[in-house]
């Protein structure tokens, strides 16, 4: 949405660096490789820390409520298979 509303190269060079380390992330995860579960539960708290105190000034659904849901439910996943 940052690009293609502002034209951000930035918020498009940031969302593919996260989106494939997700993507590596969860290819790791399913080879049962520990890295990858490590790694999807850092970056999701990366993007709820850059989201959460966006959502909190200015309520909108998309990008901050979405990112903060799934980001969450993401990282509260990937911590729970981690510690069992």
């Amino acid at each position: 949405m940052g690009y293609v509303k502002a034209a951000s190269k930035a918020s498009l060079i940031a969302g593919s660096i996260t989106g494939g380390l997700l993507l590596l992330s969860a290819f790791l995860t399913a080879k049962d490789i520990t890295a990858g579960t490590v790694l999807g539960i850092c970056v999701s708290l990366l993007l709820l820390v850059q989201f959460g105190p966006s959502l909190r000034k200015q309520f909108k659904v998309m990008p901050n409520l979405l990112i903060v849901v799934l980001g969450a439910i993401t990282a509260g996943t990937l911590a729970s298979s981690f510690l069992n």
